[in-house]
This record gives C-alpha cells, sequence and structure tokens, in this order.
C-alpha cells in the first residue's frame, strides 16, 4: 500500500494536537467513515430515487451500527479503508456520469490518484469506471473517439497504479497459493456474512447478479445513472478480490469486514431498483423477495456478530491493557525485560529489539500518548500543618497508582484541614497537563490550582471523581509551577488527591469529553435519522399525492 493519505492526516492530527492520540485519530477516523457512507448513500438516492432515502438510512443503521470491523474503528492508523471508499466513490461518481475528457470526469481521475495513494486496491475504481465506459462505446451507447480516449486513459492508469503497487516478500504467505485457496476465500467474502458457502455467496449477491443481467439485456442510455450503480458492483467485486487473493490466510479478518460491508449496502441498492421495476406488475412477490433478502442478510449479521464480536473485543481489551502496561513499564525502567520473550501481541510491535529502538528516540518519545508517557516529577512540596497532606492521601478503595501522589485523606480521615504546595522545574514549551485527582474538588473550601509567574488560576474539572480518579486540565507556560491543594472543608465532607501531571495535547481534553459523552451521539444520529426518515416518508407521500391529482385531471 502506498498510505499517503493516511500519513498526511495522522502528521496533521499531530501537529495540531502536538502529541501522538490514537483516540483522536479514531474520532477523526469515525467521522471520515460517516462522511464516506453519507455521500456513498447520498449518490446512490440520484440512481434509484430520492423517495428511497429512509430505506437506505434504515437499513444502513443496522448494517453499520455494529462493531464487527471493530480493527478499523479502535486503530488510529486505520483511516486508509475509509479514504478508499471516499476517494473511489468520487472517482466512479465522475467518470461514469459526467462526459469523458471534460472537466468534472478529470475530477474523478483525481479522485482516482488519491484513492491508490489511500490503499492498494484503490486502482480498481479506475478499473471500473474503464469496463463502463468499454461497455458503453462496444453497446454504441456512447462511440465517439473522446469515449474510447477515455477509456484507454483509465486502462493506462490502472495499469501504472498496479506495477507501481509495492509487492512485499513477507506477505507472500498470505496470498492464494492455489486457484481452489482463492475461490474458496472469494467465496467466503461474497457469502458473508450468511456462511462462506457458495449458495450463501449467491443468495447474499442475487441482487446485483439480476441487476446486471438487466443492464445487459436493457441497455439504458450512457447518461442514465444506473451505469454509476453497476460500476460500483464491479468495484466492490474487485475490492473483494483483491482480499481474497492478496489475504486468503485470514479472510474474515475484522479490518476487512467494512469492504463487505459496502459490498452488502450496494446489493441493498441494486434490490431497491429492482423492486422498482416489479413492484407494479407483481406486488406481492417483489414485497416478499425484498423482505427475505434483506432480513436474511440482517438476521445473519446479527447472529455472526453475536458469535464473534465479544470475544473479539474482549481479546483486544486485554492484549490493549497488556501492551500499555509493557510498553509504560519499559519506558519507566528503560529494562528490556518487560518487552523480551513476551506472549504474542502482548506488545505493540512484533519484534521487541525494534520497537526498542523505536522507543530509544527522543522525538519519539516527545510526542507520546498521555497514557504511557513519563509523569512530571515534583522537585518538592510542603504541607500547611505538615500532617494534613500526605503520600498517597486518598481513601482506601481508591484505586492504587504507580506514580507519586499527594492528598488530605490521612490518619484522621476527611476531618483534617489545611494547605499544600507542589513544585515542578520549568517544562520546555507551553501547553495543556492532565493532573490525575481523585476526591471532591468542586466541594465547598476545597480547591486545585496552578500557580505560575505570580498568578493563580483554576484547573479545570468537570464533576467530582469521588474514590476513583479523574482528570483536572491545567495550561501552563514554560518555566516553574506548582499545583496548590486547599481543603479547608471542616464538615467531614471531602478530601482531595492528585497524582504526579503529564503532558497532554491541545485536542486531548475534547476527545476524552467526546468519547466520555458518546449517548450524547448515538441521540443526535437517532434524531437526525428519524428526521431524515420522516422527511422522505413525506417527501414521497407528496409525490404520490400530485401523481394521483395529475392523473384524475387527465381524466376528467
Amino acid at each position: 500500500h502506498r498510505i499517503f493519505t493516511t500519513r498526511l492526516l495522522a502528521l496533521a492530527l499531530l501537529t495540531l494536537n502536538q502529541i501522538w492520540n490514537p483516540l483522536l485519530q479514531m474520532v477523526v477516523n469515525a467521522v471520515l467513515h460517516i462522511v464516506a457512507l453519507g455521500i456513498c448513500i447520498a449518490l446512490m438516492t440520484r440512481v434509484i430515487g430520492r423517495n428511497h432515502l429512509s430505506s437506505l438510512l434504515l437499513f444502513s443503521a443496522v448494517l453499520f451500527g455494529i462493531p464487527y470491523a471493530w480493527e478499523n474503528t479502535l486503530a488510529g492508523f486505520q483511516s486508509q479503508f475509509y479514504f478508499v471508499l471516499l476517494f473511489s466513490i468520487g472517482c466512479l461518481w465522475f467518470t461514469v456520469t459526467e462526459p469523458p475528457l471534460s472537466a468534472r470526469w478529470w475530477g474523478g481521475v483525481v479522485f482516482a490518484l488519491f484513492a491508490f495513494l489511500s490503499f492498494a486496491s484503490g486502482i480498481l475504481a479506475l478499473a471500473a469506471a474503464a469496463v463502463i465506459g468499454f461497455a458503453n462505446y462496444a453497446m454504441g451507447l456512447r462511440k465517439t473517439n473522446k469515449q474510447l480516449l477515455g477509456v484507454v486513459i483509465l486502462a493506462a492508469l490502472f495499469i501504472l497504479g498496479a506495477v507501481l503497487t509495492p509487492s512485499l516478500v513477507q506477505h507472500t504467505p498470505l496470498r492464494a497459493a492455489s486457484f481452489s485457496q482463492f475461490f474458496n476465500a472469494l467465496t467466503a467474502a461474497l457469502g458473508w456474512p450468511i456462511s462462506s458457502s457458495l449458495l450463501s455467496a449467491t443468495i447474499r449477491n442475487l441482487p446485483a447478479l439480476i441487476f446486471v443481467g438487466f443492464m445487459l439485456s436493457s441497455h439504458p442510455p450512457a447518461n442514465d445513472r444506473k451505469w454509476f450503480l453497476l460500476a460500483l458492483v464491479l468495484w466492490a467485486l474487485g475490492q473483494l478480490g483483491s482480499v481474497a487473493y492478496g489475504r486468503a490466510i485470514g479472510i474474515l479478518s475484522s479490518r476487512y469486514l467494512d469492504f463487505f460491508a459496502i459490498s452488502i449496502l450496494v446489493n441493498f441498492a441494486c434490490l431497491i431498483s429492482i423492486a422498482q421495476i416489479f413492484v407494479r406488475k407483481r406486488y406481492g412477490w417483489t414485497v416478499t423477495g425484498v423482505s427475505v433478502w434483506t432480513f436474511t442478510v440482517l438476521i445473519s449479521l446479527a447472529l455472526y456478530a453475536g458469535k464473534h464480536v465479544p470475544a473479539e473485543l474482549a481479546e483486544k481489551r486485554d492484549t490493549g491493557l497488556a501492551q500499555e502496561i509493557n510498553t509504560k513499564n519499559y519506558l519507566a525502567t528503560g529494562e528490556f525485560q518487560h518487552l523480551k520473550d513476551k506472549p504474542i501481541f502482548r506488545i505493540p510491535y512484533p519484534n521487541p529489539e525494534h520497537l526498542a529502538s523505536i522507543l530509544a528516540s527522543p522525538t519519539v518519545r516527545a510526542i507520546l500518548p498521555t497514557n504511557i508517557r513519563s509523569h512530571l516529577a515534583p522537585t518538592s512540596f510542603d504541607s500547611v500543618p505538615t500532617d494534613v497532606f500526605v503520600v498517597n492521601g486518598y481513601y482506601p478503595t481508591t484505586p492504587k497508582r504507580t506514580d507519586w501522589t499527594l492528598g488530605s485523606y490521612n490518619m484522621q480521615g476527611d476531618a483534617a484541614t489545611g494547605h499544600a504546595t507542589i513544585r515542578f522545574d520549568a517544562i520546555k514549551q507551553s501547553g495543556l497537563l492532565t493532573i490525575p485527582v481523585a476526591g471532591y474538588p468542586l466541594n465547598n473550601d476545597i480547591a486545585l490550582e496552578i500557580e505560575q509567574n505570580g498568578q493563580r488560576n483554576p484547573a479545570h474539572i468537570k464533576n467530582n471523581p469521588k474514590e476513583s480518579w479523574g482528570s483536572a486540565y491545567v495550561k501552563v507556560d514554560q518555566g516553574p509551577f506548582s499545583i496548590i491543594l486547599t481543603d479547608l472543608n471542616k464538615g467531614n465532607s471531602g478530601w482531595l488527591a492528585v497524582g504526579s501531571p503529564v503532558v497532554t495535547g491541545r485536542l486531548d481534553a475534547l476527545v476524552n469529553d467526546l468519547i466520555s459523552n458518546y449517548y450524547a451521539f448515538i441521540m443526535m444520529g437517532l434524531v437526525t435519522g428519524a428526521l431524515l426518515v420522516i422527511t422522505s416518508c413525506l417527501k414521497e407521500n407528496s409525490e404520490s399525492f400530485d401523481t394521483e391529482k395529475e392523473a384524475t385531471t387527465y381524466a376528467m
């Protein structure tokens, strides 16, 4: 792969945030995914009719709402899967629906370039567009020199992209070693999520097969946008075929399932397009056929997810925690034993020696995520009175921390009152700090502040963490600073503890807020989807009423 767009996005986010935050990348990837799907659905409605927007939205909400492709969701580096979809759709729309060699057609070629620079299979958009263009020329639908030249350009660029695609020797064992292995892998991809049989592959792709037969037999005009839907069918088949060949071993790995799901969405659009042809002549059979296919696919998807996803996510959680702990311990101690001879996937890179060499780089260490980077060590601290704020002074049920902590829960419980000052040396650059905090910092007469250059500013805390650890955010400039702790609460109803601060990114606090408030986004999505469905239904009813009114007027 030549993942130029993914690297460009990663560098842009690193520059913006100042430190590397995979969670920030994941949030941006989620936006990319939704944008790509939204554009795809919007263009599909321009083919099958805008009145089918509600059907596409409801089907997509179920199809893409299940986390079977969790590898792409939980890895910040997987934006290439969304980029290749976004740019391939743009390529197919402009190269298929616009006249060849026009300005918009060339825009589609540019989209193809970015698809290729996102993922190796991005060049398949050029192949699909070339096939559609040649079909239009061969059928006499657009038999012009420009059309033929356009096909030649698309085909030549596809061949050039294939030649320029890197071939890595270490990936050879993952490829299909025989036609039989390729066929079995392709059948599994085409049959997902029903099963890996040829019958399941036929059932799942029956709408596309019928649609292809209709297009080849009816020969619609070259400007008919159904050719775009046919191009999507070819592109989706190419994606599944490329995965079946290049990754025959592990064909149903989670990261490839987004491609498989797009193929299902394309089949659903084909199903609606076919239903429009037969619904008036055979209404009952058409409704039954659409319902049976839709429920078969979605129920199979639910069964597949219920069988595989919980265990896979649990394994991902366990390996992720192990990777974090082992890496963090190595960074804290420099002892290679924390990386050496670990079980598979228990360190974030398979070669421990190379991982150690990466982590030895000062440049890399300067941008490490907050959860594994080194905490700032205090130079001194004092408490007034001396026995109020003590090391590890937090409630006994509060989770233990490995870094240095100071708190007001002491031998007297939370009854004692006083002040504490924790001093730190100058940091290299101004920025945002995260301070681990526990207790009740928002209660009356309790405060957590930062003192620097003779000024005191309160830390930003959303709520009381109570007997757990939360985060307080403060902005500091270059130079020494102090954390000021105050606990003057005499009502025996509060205490305050802090851990060692750590440098964090500019957007880290925002990202954490977005993730912690995921319910709000789910509700926003449901409300927005409901409004779009209602609007689509009202528009459909309005158009039906206008049609009946015109028919009545004509009859009179």
